[in-house]
């Protein structure tokens, strides 16, 4: 094996499993990628929840939230993985200052490696799922 080869399967051995672990591994559940991609599993390996993918990973935490997908749809969890907002929107952006944007009847439009989304509807949504508002369309 040429050290370019050895270098790559060594530093994926390494850092994968670390950087895995580091998205809320713990006694309780784990992070792995499955067939169906990344997914959080309890110990039993039974599937909690799917991450939102940004970046080549699982969304990040923003406010103490991440997004999820469910059913096709998004929503946020909080890092013990408990579901704050149901996944209810066709797309969500991240929580700014307490309110996300969130929308419904959504296109994804392809551009190179990158992507937007063009939703008919959208609403602010705050961190309280009860309380949410009509937005303006974009």
């Amino acid at each position: 094996m040429n050290k370019f080869k050895l270098i790559i399967v060594f530093t994926l051995a390494v850092t994968l499993p670390a950087w895995a672990g580091g998205y809320g591994s713990n006694d309780e559940y784990k992070l792995i990628q499955n067939n169906e991609g990344w997914v959080y599993v309890d110990r039993d390996n039974r599937l909690i929840l799917k991450p939102y993918i940004f970046d080549n990973g699982p969304d990040y935490f923003e406010e103490g939230l991440a997004r999820f997908i469910e059913n096709g749809k998004m929503g946020f969890h909080d890092q013990a993985l408990n579901i704050i907002i149901p996944a209810k929107y066709d797309f969500v952006y991240p929580f700014e200052n307490g309110t996300a944007q969130a929308g419904t009847n959504c296109t994804t439009q392809q551009h190179g490696e990158h992507s937007s989304v063009s939703c008919e509807k959208w609403e602010s949504i705050h961190h309280n799922p009860a309380s949410t508002f009509q937005g303006t369309s974009k």
